[in-house]
């Protein structure tokens, strides 16, 4: 019995061992890379920020558009309603009868050949 106790808990000690092992070992001395590093195109850090420079200065005086002399005068000619006129229908408003397209049966494929290999054969009809 007391074999078996000191076999467990050498056991257990060894299992303690092994899962900091594990845990620690996981890092590496090589720097991480970022996607811009490998060509990847990224958003700039700057997006969105209002408070950068730029090179160049921009023009932003606006000068006033003058005013129509007459904001009320249509442009375009008036449209007049048209009321519109009904078909001449020969048939007195009744739909003409339209003849079904003939059906054809769908084609019925053979079964393939039966094979000596083995394996499932589907039933024949």
């Amino acid at each position: 019995m007391r074999r078996r106790l000191v076999a467990a808990l050498a056991a257990a000690i060894f299992l303690i061992v092994v899962i900091a092992v594990v845990a620690g070992g996981g890092g590496d001395d090589k720097p991480t890379s970022s996607p811009a590093d490998l060509g990847v195109p990224t958003t700039p850090s700057t997006f969105g920020d209002e408070t950068t420079t730029s090179d160049e200065e921009t023009d932003t005086s606006t000068t006033p558009t003058p005013a129509p002399s007459d904001p009320g005068a249509p442009t375009a000619d008036p449209v007049t309603p048209v009321t519109p006129v009904p078909p001449n229908d020969p048939s007195g408003g009744e739909a003409a009868p339209v003849e079904p397209a003939p059906v054809e049966p769908a084609p019925v494929e053979p079964a393939p050949p039966a094979s000596d290999g083995g394996g499932a054969v589907a039933p024949s009809p």
